[in-house]
């Protein structure tokens, strides 16, 4: 009876040693803005955020747009603004985050005889998971939509001629200041 009173003894120690020990918090500071880049294969661009309140915040983003359809002397650039809400979680670690705003495109056509801009503003929104790895680091897997737009040439300059759903994954990383 004692030795199994003493081997229940021994496989409970570490059960009541763990229960003693504080559990370890990964407290990181809070962050007023950020500073980073927005990439994926087709997309590079720079992005900026500001944290208004604990948990809401405003992103703006400016890109350019790599499209192997383009012609030579053709260029696309965007720019996105959006309201971002982050959904708490006990682990600090983690970041999702949720967003809704506005899309700016810009497609320079250009083909040869004629050239010309065509822009456009509609709505976007997306939502992302950030992985914090310090007070001052972050990086993220974002995926965004916005009501994008097909072009075509009418009476001799593009037009937009339709809207599709524009669906853009991409990767950050992010300063936090």
């Amino acid at each position: 009876m004692s030795k199994l009173l003493l081997l229940a003894l021994i496989l409970a120690a570490p059960g009541l040693a763990a229960q003693q020990i504080p559990a370890e918090t990964s407290a990181y500071r809070p962050y007023k803005a950020s500073l980073g880049i927005l990439a994926n294969p087709r997309v590079i661009g720079l992005q900026v955020e500001a944290r208004l309140l604990r948990h809401f915040g405003v992103r703006a983003a400016g890109l350019q747009v790599f499209d192997a359809n383009q012609r030579q002397n053709e260029f696309s650039a965007g720019g996105l603004g959006l309201l971002t809400f982050y959904i708490p979680l006990k682990n600090q670690r983690l970041e999702p985050v949720l967003g809704l705003g506005g899309v700016y495109s810009l497609y320079h056509w250009d083909v040869g005889h004629h050239r010309g801009n065509l822009h456009d503003v509609n709505l976007g929104g997306g939502a992302g998971l950030n992985l914090r790895f310090s007070n001052n680091f972050r990086a993220g897997f974002n995926v965004l939509a916005a009501n994008g737009f097909r072009a075509d040439y009418v009476e001799g300059a593009m037009r937009v001629v339709g809207r599709r759903l524009l669906i853009m994954p991409a990767l950050s990383l992010d300063v936090l200041l």
